[in-house]
């Protein structure tokens, strides 16, 4: 597997745990108030971390699909 192949990999796995949380929010799958702060955490994080592959690159020149 070469870089380029574990960075798609690796979208993959945040976009489908990103959809797994916006499913829970939605359908009224959150347990208490602790369990929300958690999940929209992980979200946060995800978003942090989209950010930092896209940008990382795009400083390489190479494309970033969404």
């Amino acid at each position: 597997m070469d870089l380029y192949d574990f960075i798609h990999a690796l979208r993959k796995d945040l976009q489908n745990r990103e959809e797994q949380i916006h499913d829970i929010l939605t359908t009224g799958g959150v347990k208490d108030m602790e369990n929300y702060q958690y999940l929209m955490g992980e979200l946060s994080s995800m978003s942090y971390i989209h950010a930092k592959i896209k940008e990382h690159l795009e400083k390489r020149g190479e494309t970033f699909d969404e």
